[in-house]
């Protein structure tokens, strides 16, 4: 990546654990696309989680050459912050997988055809 990686944390203690796992899926992100300019990836509470329980949104944004990949992801039933996190992040690497499937089919040139000289 061109720019370090952001992790926030907000309405939320900062989290050492829930950090290095961002750190380490944005990395296996890494794998799918050397052409990651940056990330930064959002962990909140709402303001009025008695409603949501403590389940955090994640928000992850993923700037690419010509192009921004936003995941917005909050996990409604069961799990953990942790679940939340994966499954933002699972969705996050398909919309890059699409994205460097997309890009690799437009930039595909074909050969032109050979020309036959007759003497």
């Amino acid at each position: 990546m061109d720019r370090p990686l952001e992790v926030v944390f907000r309405n939320m203690k900062p989290s050492a654990e829930l950090e290095a796992d961002v750190r380490a899926r944005v990395a296996r992100l890494e794998l799918l696309d050397k052409h990651i300019i940056g990330c930064r990836v959002t962990v909140e509470l709402e303001n009025h989680t008695h409603k949501t329980g403590y389940i955090p949104e994640v928000h992850i944004e993923i700037e690419v050459p010509g192009k921004n990949i936003m995941v917005n992801h909050k996990h409604e039933h069961g799990g953990d912050t942790l679940t939340s996190v994966r499954e933002a992040f699972d969705a996050a690497a398909k919309q890059l997988q699409q994205y460097t499937a997309r890009k690799t089919l437009h930039l595909k040139h074909h050969e032109p055809a050979a020309s036959t000289v007759t003497e």
